[in-house]
C-alpha cells in the first residue's frame, strides 16, 4: 500500500464529505474499494477527477492504465453543445496532457464518444472501472452505457454521475435516470450515494439534486 497516496485519498474524502459536492466522496470510495488497474473516464473536463481517480487506484497498484474520453477543444466548434448536453467547457487535449502526464500510462481520446467509445470497446475486452460523466443528454448516456457494457465483467464497476431526484421535466432529456432505472436488479447490483448534492443550473434556471450511482454485474 502507498501510504502517501492513502493520506491524499483520506483528505480528499473528508473535504468532499463536508462540501457541497459530497457525491465525489462516493466516487473515490468506489475506486478505493474496488482497487482497479484500468480506468475509463468519459468527460475529462479539467483533468482534476482523472488525477484523483488514478492516485486513489495507485494506493494498491503501481501501474494504472487510464483512458480519458472527451471532445476537448472540439467542444467549442459544436454549436449549442452546452444546451444539448448540459456539459461544461473542457480544457484542450494538450492542456490536459500537460496537467496529468506525470502520472504515466495515460491515453486521451478526442471525439464524440458515440464513435470513439464504440471503436475502443471493440479493441478492449475488459476494463475494471468506468466513470461516465460526459455528455448529459439521454441519447449520449444511452450510447456511452451501450459501449461500456461490452467492456465490463463481474469484477468491473461503472459509476454514473447526474442521477436526478428532482426536476421531472428534465429527466426525460438529461441525466442517467432512464438508463439506470431500466437495468435489471437480477443482472446488476445498483447503489446510490445517500445524500444528493443540490446546485443551481444556470442553463436551465433550476435547482438540481443529483446523485452518483454505481453499477456492478452480479
Amino acid at each position: 500500500m502507498n501510504f502517501f497516496l492513502f493520506l491524499k485519498f483520506f483528505l480528499r474524502l473528508i473535504r468532499y464529505f463536508f462540501s457541497d459536492t459530497k457525491r465525489y466522496s462516493f466516487l473515490l470510495w468506489q475506486v478505493f474499494k474496488n482497487k482497479p488497474k484500468s480506468i475509463i473516464e468519459v468527460g475529462v473536463y479539467n483533468g482534476r477527477r482523472a488525477i484523483e481517480l488514478i492516485e486513489t487506484a495507485k494506493i494498491f497498484n503501481k501501474k494504472i492504465n487510464y483512458y480519458g474520453f472527451d471532445l476537448f477543444e472540439d467542444f467549442y466548434k459544436k454549436k449549442k453543445m452546452i444546451e444539448k448536453e448540459s456539459s461544461k467547457f473542457p480544457l484542450s487535449k494538450k492542456q490536459i496532457e500537460r496537467k496529468i502526464n506525470f502520472l504515466k500510462n495515460i491515453k486521451l481520446i478526442k471525439g464524440n464518444t458515440r464513435i470513439t467509445l464504440l471503436k475502443f470497446s471493440k479493441k478492449i475486452k475488459k476494463v475494471d472501472f468506468v466513470f461516465l460523466d460526459g455528455g448529459h443528454s439521454l441519447k449520449t448516456i444511452k450510447s456511452d452505457w451501450k459501449h461500456t457494457e461490452r467492456m465490463i465483467s463481474s469484477n468491473s464497476i461503472v459509476v454514473f454521475d447526474d442521477y436526478y431526484e428532482t426536476i421531472d421535466n428534465l429527466k426525460d432529456k438529461f441525466g442517467c435516470n432512464k438508463v439506470i432505472d431500466s437495468l435489471s436488479n437480477k443482472k446488476y447490483v445498483i447503489s446510490k450515494n445517500e445524500t444528493g448534492d443540490i446546485f443551481f443550473d444556470k442553463y436551465f434556471n433550476v435547482n438540481k439534486k443529483i446523485f452518483m450511482v454505481s453499477v456492478k454485474k452480479k
